[in-house]
């Protein structure tokens, strides 16, 4: 008896308990919960931090002006928060419903180290590949998740790092989003004929 009337008791608070406690742990990079913030609650957050932003089309990359019926359907906004020190900008990625899919947020390429250290205290790891090379589709990344987003930092070449935040679901569609492999294209460098005797 002890026992279901702990149980129900469980339920009730579970029940009872408000939505935003419940999904208090999860990602939320600058307040933006993915697959849960709508595009109008991301203006509300981007206009409250003073902000500027534009608008893109995902599939043609072309700019929207503010008055465009598509806006946050299929669409992207570009940040360039002066404030937040590290970082280079913030990519805000939108569903079709208008819902946040995804947040990449481009740091500096001394952060990789740093962010890895604080995010491997906050979520756990799913996979470390520390060795990769630039500019290629073996790149260097760390991945966790947490609940169901996964989070990934990426060291896509010297200069290029940034962090992303997507429903699991979706994370091939975003894990290269806004960059593509060129290995295969990069001109390969003559060796000279003593190479061979090494």
């Amino acid at each position: 008896m002890k026992k279901l009337m702990i149980f129900f008791c469980l339920m009730s608070v579970a029940i009872l308990w408000p939505p935003e406690v419940l999904s208090a742990d999860r990602p939320n990079p600058f307040g933006f919960d993915i697959g849960e913030t709508s595009y109008e609650e991301s203006l509300k957050i981007i206009n409250a931090r003073g902000w500027k932003y534009l608008e893109y089309e995902k599939k043609q990359f072309k700019q929207i002006d503010e008055h465009n019926p598509s806006r946050g359907k299929n669409t992207f906004l570009t940040l360039t928060p002066k404030e937040l020190s590290g970082t280079k900008g913030l990519r805000l990625f939108f569903s079709s419903k208008s819902i946040l899919d995804a947040v990449i947020v481009i740091l500096e390429p001394n952060m990789f180290e740093v962010v890895m250290d604080e995010l491997d205290r906050k979520y756990n790891l799913v996979k470390k590949n520390l060795m990769g090379e630039s500019f290629g589709e073996n790149y260097t990344f760390v991945l966790w998740e947490k609940q169901n987003i996964y989070i990934e930092l990426q060291k896509l070449s010297a200069h290029h790092v940034r962090l992303l935040y997507v429903e699991k679901l979706l994370f091939e569609n975003y894990k290269d989003f806004l960059f593509k492999p060129y290995e295969s294209f990069r001109r390969r460098q003559v060796r000279p004929e003593w190479m061979k005797d090494l």
